[in-house]
Parts: structure tokens; C-alpha cells; sequence
């Protein structure tokens, strides 16, 4: 039993850098103890003050969730050992511990342990170095479970935002098929019924209204080509978001036509945007990914609508585009709504955070914004914000995007 009980506790982690002589010095100092079947030894949130070795027999760990539904997570059975945390932290037990058979346990209590230790400072540095490594990998560990997590929901957000984009190019394809109709048909009211042929017409009623049939012809013609316009923005923006191709484009003439497509939501809510490109206007030249901008700005100005200026109260919206260099580009995005607290700033870019948890907010829509700019635009980005005073998004990146796939890591 004494050989069998020495091998257990080198199996120990915690008495792996304890000599043979240290091992029987705890063995001596400890205490052995005979547990009948089905007796529970301690419960969830006991107090910790020793660890136990089986010698002989077997327990069931139960675990107990936070409405009180419990559940066996293992069994362990001679040369098994539990409660070790017990020795370093004394805190409270992590799991409820009972007897599945009669059993034989050697205690080994928390103050022996530290006295041993102390008494030994070569093998308490030694300890608390080997702790010290496990809670570092074990830190490690979750921090790439972390990041991996956050990587797959960025993916799936953007999967989404693809998928989006294009049926809204498929849809803007199909209704160009009626709109082309309508405006022959215009076309061929305005040509047929031009000023020779109404001059000749001497019934001054029936001339007066081929006049109106005219202009409402005209006017349908030019609202069809705004109509046509704001399609073909869509789809370009779309099909950007889709390919993530690698554009020239005029960044200032870019950024107005992104604004157009909210202006619809914008009216709704009451946002009132003002768009300032003229310190770019020299060098609005931009080697860029149209799409990825897209999502950027139109998630800055859905989050001004939701919580800058909540329950569609509206108010105002500044954008401005720089070109201070000639090489870079500095948008700005500020708003003058509820702003937030220093602490929520500094959160703002983290996944799952958000303010709005209430109102649809999953707390990614910044975390793929910062996403985008550092990775895709090759830039950075940063938050003002005062509660009560309102929010200033601060966006650098380069003017030409480099389309080296070993330099540029995609979201």
C-alpha cells in the first residue's frame, strides 16, 4: 500500500519536482481514511483545505449548473486523485465528490503543504514556475479559441453580406428589363409626337393635351434615368462586395454615390448627411476595393441611425474626405447624437460588444469594420466619442492598396 501510495503522488503534477525522501515526508504527514459507498466526501462551493488520493474503491465527480441540474462528469478509481487545486488556492470545491463503493483515501491537508514548501524555497520557485507555464498555455489556448471564434463569425457576417449583395445585383439586373421597356415606350411618344407634327394640329384642346402626354413622357424619361443610375450603382457596388476586385477608382464621386444609397433610410430616420470631398478633389484617385468600403460605410451610418440618434429623432452627419499628402486618404465620419462613455469607447471595435443588445445589435458590426480597414484597406481607425456630445470615426488608409495576397490577410 505505502509503495502503491508513493507512486500515486509522483503521478501527482504538483509533486513532480518533490524528491523521493519530500514525497515520503508527505506521506507520513498525511492522513488515511475509510469512506463507505455512497457518501458524499464534499459538496460544490465547500470550502478546499486538502486533496485526496484513492487508494482503494471509486467516486463519481457531479457537477451542478446555475438552475441546480446536476450531472456526473467522470469517475475515478484507485491511483486516481482530485481536489489538488485545493493545496495552492484553498478555495471552494469546483465539483460535488461521492462514494460509488466503499473506499480508502489518503488526505493530504493544504497547511502541511505549504509548510513543506516554505520550508524549501528551491522547490516553491520550482512549483510556481511549472504552475506559472500551465496558466500561461492554458491562457494561450483560449485566447486562440478566441480569435478562432471571432474569425468564424466574421466569416459568416461576411458570407451574409455576400449573399446579400448578390441578390440585390440580381434583382437590380431584372428590373432593368421593365425600365428599358418603359423608356422606349417614352421615347417613342416624345419622337412621334414631336413640334411639327402638334403644330399641325388645329384643335387647340386635343394639341394641349398631346403637349402634357409630352412632358409627362419627358418626365418619365428622366426619373428612368435616375432610376438607371441608382441601379447601376447597385450593382457595382454589389458585384464589388461579391469579388472584392481590386478597382481604380475616383474615391470622391465613390463616397457620394455610397451616400445615395442610404439616403432612402437616411430620410426615414431623419439623419441629415453632409458630404465634404473637397480637399480630395486633386488627388480622388483611389486603387481600392469599392465593396469593402461599402460595408464600412454603411455600417458607420446604420450604427448613427440605431444608436446616435435612436427612435428615428434624427439629426446631423458630417463626412469628410481628405487628401492632405497625396498619397493617403483621411475620412472622417462624426455624429453630435448620444456619443458614449469612455469605457464603451474603448470597447467599441470588440467582438460581441455592443450598447444596443436590445435593439438587434450583435456586437459584430465594428468588429468588421475595424476588420476591414486594417486588413483590406490596409488602414487604421479610431474613436472619439463624448457621452451627450457625439461620436467622430477617424479612417486612414493608403491610396494605392497593395494586391499582394502575402501582404494584404482578407477578413
Amino acid at each position: 500500500m505505502h509503495d502503491a501510495l508513493l507512486r500515486s503522488l509522483q503521478d501527482i503534477p504538483f509533486f513532480q519536482h518533490f524528491d523521493k525522501d519530500q514525497i515520503q515526508s508527505l506521506i507520513t504527514r498525511g492522513t488515511t481514511r475509510e469512506i463507505p459507498a455512497n457518501t458524499v466526501l464534499f459538496h460544490q462551493g465547500d470550502s478546499a483545505d486538502s486533496m485526496y488520493v484513492i487508494l482503494t474503491g471509486a467516486v463519481k465527480v457531479v457537477g451542478e449548473d446555475a438552475q441546480g441540474v446536476t450531472f456526473e462528469l467522470s469517475q475515478l478509481h484507485a491511483g486516481d486523485f482530485f481536489g489538488e487545486l485545493a493545496l495552492i488556492d484553498g478555495g471552494t470545491r469546483s465539483a460535488t465528490i461521492e462514494t460509488l463503493e466503499d473506499s480508502n483515501f489518503f488526505m493530504l491537508g493544504r497547511e502541511v503543504f505549504i509548510q513543506m514548501l516554505t520550508q524549501s524555497p528551491g522547490l516553491l520557485s520550482e512549483i510556481l514556475a511549472d504552475i506559472s507555464g500551465k496558466i500561461r498555455t492554458s491562457n494561450e489556448k483560449v485566447y486562440q479559441e478566441i480569435l478562432e471564434q471571432q474569425k468564424i463569425q466574421s466569416e459568416m457576417e461576411l458570407e451574409r453580406h455576400r449573399s446579400l449583395s448578390q441578390m440585390v445585383a440580381g434583382v437590380a439586373h431584372e428590373i432593368n428589363t421593365p425600365l428599358g421597356i418603359v423608356n422606349v415606350t417614352a421615347s417613342m411618344i416624345t419622337e412621334n409626337l414631336n413640334a411639327d407634327l402638334l403644330n399641325r394640329i388645329e384643335d387647340a384642346e386635343i394639341r394641349e393635351t398631346l403637349e402634357d402626354l409630352v412632358e409627362a413622357a419627358q418626365l418619365m424619361q428622366n426619373n428612368i434615368a435616375r432610376a438607371n443610375k441608382l441601379i447601376q450603382t447597385f450593382k457595382n457596388i454589389s458585384v464589388g462586395q461579391i469579388t472584392d476586385a481590386l478597382e481604380n477608382l475616383m474615391l470622391p464621386q465613390l463616397l457620394e454615390e455610397i451616400v445615395d444609397l442610404f439616403k432612402v433610410q437616411a430620410r426615414l430616420s431623419g439623419l441629415k448627411i453632409h458630404v465634404d470631398t473637397s480637399q480630395a478633389v486633386t488627388h480622388g484617385q483611389w486603387t481600392g476595393y469599392s465593396g469593402y468600403l461599402t460595408q464600412v460605410m454603411l455600417n458607420l451610418l446604420t450604427n448613427i441611425e440605431r444608436y446616435a440618434y435612436p427612435n428615428k429623432q434624427g439629426g446631423e452627419v458630417n463626412i469628410t474626405l481628405k487628401n492632405p499628402d497625396g498619397k493617403g486618404f483621411e475620412l472622417e465620419v462624426s455624429d453630435y447624437g448620444k456619443g458614449m462613455s469612455e469605457a464603451d469607447a474603448a470597447r467599441v471595435f470588440d467582438v460581441f460588444f455592443t450598447t444596443g443588445r436590445g435593439q438587434g445589435g450583435t456586437g459584430l458590426g465594428m468588429s468588421i469594420v475595424h476588420s476591414l480597414v486594417t486588413s483590406a484597406l490596409q488602414g487604421e481607425i479610431n474613436l472619439q466619442s463624448t457621452l451627450g456630445q457625439g461620436t467622430t470615426i477617424k479612417i486612414k488608409f493608403p491610396q494605392h492598396i497593395d494586391n499582394d495576397d502575402t501582404c494584404r490577410s482578407k477578413p
